[in-house]
């Protein structure tokens, strides 16, 4: 009985909750990573990181995002995440991050 409580929690975790406590694609990553930088020299430290977490064929294809709340358009995402942003390098990052993850807003 043990056995299957255990198999039945890791396949349910590992699913689950991708997403709900960090990023789980590229550009989420970006989001996260350049709000609020000030440099451009940790913007570019920052998107670096990134790179290394998700190779080039795993930034291609992204699932838009469709949140009950929050933001709900690319424009919106802009404005939350590059709002104290000085970097312009941050913010170009962002700015792409949101138009990728909101296409059709």
């Amino acid at each position: 009985m043990e056995r299957y409580l255990v198999l039945i929690l890791c396949l349910y975790s590992t699913s689950s909750f991708a997403g709900w406590f960090g990023h789980d694609n590229y550009w989420e990553c970006l989001l996260d990573n350049l709000e609020n930088v000030q440099t451009d020299t940790v913007a570019k430290e920052a998107v670096a990181l990134c790179k290394e977490d998700y190779p080039f064929y795993e930034r291609t294809f992204v699932e838009m995002k469709k949140p009950w709340f929050g933001t709900k358009s690319a424009d919106e995402c802009v404005i939350k995440y590059g709002k104290h942003v000085q970097s312009e390098i941050a913010a170009r990052y962002i700015q792409s991050a949101c138009y990728k993850l909101y296409p059709d807003t």
